[in-house]
């Protein structure tokens, strides 16, 4: 028996989510040392947003499932080398996205949406220690 199998917009932005996490100096906070600021590309409170345009076969080809496509807005923190990051960043969600679902990733955009200073993190993260 045959039958069609899709993957909604949401799962392909999760995949997006997690596999970025998993880019070595990315999202790690990293407590050791003066600069465990700054090997962060963003900060928790500005989380990554991350838009999908899928497209399905036109034909009804088994093994051709679709193509995606991601728009990937984020806040980097000052000092990160925002080109090789942002490469990293790419190289994973293809990676991992065509991995899961077989689907072919067409191009993956970074947008630079703001840049936080390392300091004003170190700030944000006393106050909450002190709460």
């Amino acid at each position: 028996m045959q039958g069609n199998t899709v993957i909604n917009e949401s799962v392909f932005v999760e995949i997006a989510r997690e596999a970025m996490q998993k880019v070595e100096d990315v999202f790690k906070q990293d407590k050791k040392g003066g600069l465990s600021g700054i090997t962060r590309i963003f900060t928790d409170r500005f989380t990554p947003h991350i838009a999908v345009k899928k497209t399905e076969s036109a034909e009804l080809d088994e093994t051709e499932v679709g193509s995606v496509d991601f728009e990937v807005k984020l806040t980097v923190v000052y000092g990160v080398k925002i080109p090789e990051v942002a490469q990293k960043v790419r190289d994973k969600i293809i990676s991992e996205v065509e991995t899961f679902t077989g689907y072919k990733v067409d191009k993956v955009d970074i947008v630079i949406e703001k840049i936080v200073k390392p300091e004003e993190e170190e700030e944000e993260e006393e106050e909450k220690v002190e709460e």
